[in-house]
């Protein structure tokens, strides 16, 4: 694992960073062609996505600083050094999803077809950001006998709580399934059933694939009767995206029947 790809002069560039930031342009420009297809100019697309980075930033780790006080209140000044690892992708897309209800309003766009333009862009970002994460030695998953199994270097999260000892490799298994999901929302694109179908899709997708693997997590909180915090919120998330959805595909086949 290499935490650290490179130095310019002092400045260490990490390998986190390096793919958050292809994370974002590739989805960016995913994310840019379907808004062609749905009537939206490209440069929203731009414009959201630097409002959309910012508060993810914040987001994703106040997420992590709230659920995991306990680790920083010893030192609170290290809940600011969101480069060491400690970001959760749940609290960064809580925040993207207020920053974009916010941008649709101010723009007076399509809400649920902004959605559908983003949730493939969204989860392919994830699946390249998942590289990052195990080039960080962070995200990593509960020690494993499997051949599988990933060993981390000195200088890593994973190594400073489990040493050199094979993990599950939580990191790869969620960045491959990452990309599967995409596969089915640009499919699902393709022949959508009502606006909002791709994002719900998403939502529910997501949850689906981060709720099993927080079983094999190890760098997650629990918080009740064994489940993790992640999990309870993953779960509501597809809870209530079923919800809709059956409402969706209710109201169209009331309004098949009608006509």
């Amino acid at each position: 694992m290499y935490p650290v790809l490179f130095h310019i002069g002092n400045f260490p560039v990490r390998s986190w960073g390096v793919m958050v930031v292809l994370g974002i342009l590739a989805g960016l420009w995913l994310a840019a062609r379907l808004a062609k297809k749905e009537n939206i100019a490209p440069e929203k697309v731009v414009e959201f996505t630097l409002y959309a980075f910012y508060a993810g930033i914040a987001g994703a780790r106040l997420w992590e600083v709230i659920w995991g006080w306990e680790k920083f209140s010893s030192h609170p000044g290290e809940a600011l050094k969101f480069w060491s690892g400690g970001l959760s992708i749940q609290g960064g897309v809580v925040a993207g999803l207020l920053v974009c209800i916010w941008f649709v309003r101010k723009h007076n766009l399509s809400t649920w077809k902004f959605a559908d333009v983003l949730a493939p862009g969204l989860i392919l970002g994830q699946g390249i950001g998942r590289v990052g994460c195990l080039l960080n030695g962070d995200a990593y998953g509960i020690p494993t006998n499997l051949p599988i199994g990933v060993s981390y270097k000195e200088g890593t999260p994973a190594y400073a709580v489990y040493g050199a000892q094979p993990l599950f490799p939580a990191e790869i298994i969620e960045g491959i399934a990452d990309i599967v999901i995409l596969f089915i929302l640009l499919r699902v694109y393709r022949r959508k059933p009502f606006d909002g179908a791709v994002a719900l899709y998403y939502f529910i997708f997501y949850s689906i694939v981060r709720f099993t693997l927080e079983f094999w997590r190890s760098d997650s909180l629990l918080i009740l009767g064994g489940l993790k915090v992640a999990q309870l919120t993953t779960l509501g998330t597809m809870l209530l995206a079923l919800a809709v959805v059956f409402h969706n595909w209710r109201r169209k086949k009331m309004e098949n029947h009608r006509a």
